[in-house]
């Protein structure tokens, strides 16, 4: 993986040497719908750019932030799909509210892809 790819995963929150290290991996996923840490992020978007095509990579088009409800969480995976890897969604529970109903916590699990 290149540099620029894996500092803006580590900063996404997603903490990894090499690519290996990601297989098995559980995020929360509250942590890609951040819209404070889409901005922060903001600036590496540009050098992302360099690397990917726009055009294959949604969340690298300008104005992604307005038409698409969580960019950070569409640049993750799409980075993550150019190097064979996916985000399987998760729900644990969390036990119960009040009123008793069920909460659960999600988060999603970093796999390789199965070709």
């Amino acid at each position: 993986m290149d540099e620029t790819s894996k500092k803006f995963l580590n900063d996404a929150g997603i903490n990894f040497e090499n690519l290996e290290d990601l297989d098995g991996q559980m995020i929360p996923r509250e942590l890609l719908l951040n819209p404070i840490k889409y901005d922060e992020l903001k600036e590496r978007i540009i050098d992302l750019k360099k690397l990917y095509s726009s055009s294959s990579l949604t969340g690298l088009q300008n104005g992604a932030d307005a038409k698409q409800k969580w960019p950070l969480l569409n640049i993750v995976r799409q980075l993550l799909n150019v190097y064979k890897m996916e985000m399987e969604p998760v729900r644990k529970s969390d036990g119960y509210s009040p009123n008793g109903v069920k909460k659960y916590k999600r988060y999603f699990v970093i796999k390789k892809m199965h070709l």
